[in-house]
């Protein structure tokens, strides 16, 4: 499937609470990236909610820049769904490392936790708190980068309260 005559969906990659993210290439760029496209909903209610999450998501994530931050390159709407474009991390979240190793080596859990960390500040510079840090949410790429992903609940200035 091409997404806004550009996102070639190649395959999917996961799933969310709201979304599914697709492996795709940037027909423009040629370059791989990850799309993350919302799932419909089942009521015109629950659409609009995980609608404005969505958006919410990709406008706190598109206001932040590290390297151990996944970056956000687009978004939009394909076919009345919305679309998120991101980095595409060449690596696995962290919850598939622990399941192939259940405790890491002391030196090792301080490097990812020392990369989380820098992420975690450069965010908070920028008001954002990501609110959903968990092993299933942090990357680590094949040559050892930390990349916390999914701001999908972060707080942020732009967050309105919760009902």
């Amino acid at each position: 499937m091409l997404i806004a005559d550009r996102y070639q969906l190649n395959h999917p990659v996961g799933r969310g609470a709201i979304g599914e993210i697709w492996h795709a290439t940037d027909q423009v760029l040629n370059q791989p990236v990850a799309v993350k496209l919302l799932q419909p909903g089942q009521t015109d209610q629950v659409a609009a909610t995980d609608a404005e999450r969505f958006r919410l998501e990709a406008q706190t994530a598109a206001r932040l820049n590290h390297p151990n931050l996944v970056g956000v390159y687009d978004f939009g709407s394909h076919d009345d769904r919305l679309y998120l474009v991101m980095e595409l991390v060449d690596g696995r979240p962290l919850a598939q490392e622990r399941a192939r190793q259940s405790v890491l080596p002391p030196d090792e859990a301080a490097g990812i936790a020392a990369q989380m960390a820098a992420g975690l500040a450069a965010a908070h510079r920028h008001q954002v708190i990501h609110r959903d840090i968990k092993p299933g949410n942090v990357m680590r790429t094949t040559d050892g980068t930390v990349k916390i992903t999914d701001f999908g609940i972060a707080a942020s200035p732009m967050t309105p309260p919760a009902p």
